[in-house]
């Protein structure tokens, strides 16, 4: 048998025990492959890289962490009730059971495991191919930590020397079961490997892959949320002024979304599917759109009020109305409907679908997502600038963003035109929750920064409870750590109830 057709035999092997192979905490699944074969070969490390990657883009880590991130903010709205466990982590009711917690939990050690297999069998002294494959793995098991630590901790600014974290998880080997380090322990791990990878990385590689940038990018982010806004700017800088990554003009960012990653000149890294992975009606998109999808998550009436405001607004594109048709097939002219005509009613909520999450490559519900892309962080800048008193400065990043999606004169901010705004912050928050619509921003956005996320809008159905204003020093802002992990592992504590 030819060496390479070995090697992609005992890379099927190896991912396969990855998947099924793992009934604890330790995630550590039996080697088919001996240690010194896998720290020999460059082909085998980079095969388990690719296979760390295929991580983020399988079902259970992919839509669950969308779930997570998305379904608790105030920019959607659920039009039925459903069996599917995704309704806890949109009404607040979370469950220990959950399988979203559960799936996610568990693929993200998986991924993380996989990563550790690699970061240990490559030295510090090694090539320059081998040590970007240690920084690509690097990068991707502090992506993975970080999701984890949104999903089940809490916002960094509550008490982070004593909240918990997430098992941080930074080696193959566990001698006992392994417990919950603090929020502060774990946002540490994770800009660690951030910085480390950016360090290792210097192969120029698409959007579809880790990069140095990438690393730059998360690590902008993460230090925004440990609110060290000094570190957050100097890495925001970084990646605006690489010259790697651009805006796209306005007519391309009505269509954002349908690129394909690796062609986006505005994407710094996105979990890439190929068509044959389209996931269909079991996709991200598919609560979103009716076009190949169930349908049956539109834009929110909070965020319609906010978007159309301004009409020529580029972002209303990501929005798709179904509009109701006379009998010649025309729309029906209504003013008192957001879009300007009638649209279509599913159980008393007019059907705003959203097409972030379809038509990628002309393919109905096939999509990569978007973890960072450069918009957010010219607001990452922003957002640094507003806190610090640099308020004009702040205004300048905004309309930059603002002047992509089309808006100009007027519909621009400066310090004596803040358009009924209490303050800078109020506005840069607002222009985060405009351009980063349904990427998983909002809610964090709200809770880090002590607001609440208010969910009067939504039916009554969709609640155990009345329906509120969900603040952020409430229990229910964080998902349980799942009750079967707790039962393998005594050692962890689960999140109050």
């Amino acid at each position: 048998m030819k060496r390479n057709k070995l090697s992609n035999l005992l890379m099927i092997i190896t991912l396969s025990v990855f998947a099924n192979g793992c009934d604890d905490l330790d995630y550590k699944p039996i080697n088919q492959i001996d240690n010194e074969t896998i720290g020999g070969s460059a082909e085998l490390l980079s095969n388990l890289t690719m296979g760390t990657y295929s991580r983020l883009r399988e079902r259970e880590y992919m839509r669950n962490r969308h779930v997570s991130q998305e379904y608790p903010s105030d920019d959607i709205v659920l039009c039925k009730t459903t069996g599917d466990h995704l309704l806890y982590s949109y009404n607040y009711q979370h469950l220990v059971n959950s399988g979203i917690s559960l799936n996610f939990w568990r693929q993200a050690y998986y991924g993380i495991y996989s990563a550790n297999t690699v970061i240990e069998k490559i030295p510090d002294d090694a090539s320059e191919s081998l040590l970007q494959l240690k920084g690509e793995n690097l990068f991707l098991r502090a992506l993975m930590h970080f999701d984890l630590l949104r999903m089940f901790s809490r916002p960094f600014n509550q008490s982070p020397e004593t909240n918990l974290g997430v098992v941080i998880k930074s080696t193959t080997e566990e001698p006992t079961p392994p417990s919950r380090s603090t929020v502060k322990e774990t946002y540490d791990f994770i800009v660690g490997d951030l910085l480390r990878a950016a360090e290792l990385m210097h192969v120029d590689k698409s959007a579809i892959f880790a990069s140095k940038e990438a690393a730059w990018a998360l690590l902008a982010r993460v230090y925004l949320y440990m609110e060290n806004y000094t570190e957050a700017e100097i890495y925001a800088d970084k990646v605006i002024e690489s010259g790697k990554y651009e805006l796209l003009p306005t007519d391309q960012y009505r269509v954002y979304f349908t690129f394909l990653p690796e062609n986006n000149r505005e994407t710094i890294f996105a979990i890439k599917l190929r068509e044959v992975e389209n996931m269909g009606k079991t996709s991200i998109g598919s609560m979103y759109h009716g076009v190949g999808g169930w349908g049956e998550i539109f834009a929110s009436k909070p965020f319609r009020d906010l978007i159309y405001k301004n009409e020529n607004d580029a972002r209303i594109h990501f929005i798709d109305p179904e509009y109701t048709l006379d009998g010649n097939g025309n729309r029906i002219p209504d003013p008192n409907e957001h879009a300007g005509y009638k649209v279509n009613i599913r159980d008393n909520q007019p059907k705003y679908f959203i097409n972030k999450y379809t038509n990628e490559g002309g393919v109905q519900m096939l999509s990569s997502p978007v973890v960072i892309r450069l918009a957010e962080l010219y607001l990452i800048k922003a957002e640094v600038c507003a806190k610090g008193g640099r308020g004009e400065e702040a205004l300048q990043l905004v309309n930059i963003i603002r002047e992509r999606a089309g808006l100009t004169g007027s519909q621009l901010f400066t310090m004596d035109h803040l358009q009924g705004y209490a303050t800078v912050l109020d506005i840069v928050l607002d222009e985060r929750r405009l351009e980063l619509a349904w990427e998983g921003h909002r809610a964090f956005d709200c809770f880090r920064n002590g607001r609440g996320v208010d969910r009067s809008y939504v039916p009554a159905f969709a609640w155990a409870g009345p329906k509120r204003i969900i603040l952020p020093e409430e229990n229910s802002i964080v998902h349980l750590i799942p009750e079967e992990e707790i039962t393998l592992n005594p050692n962890l504590i689960q999140n109050p109830l």
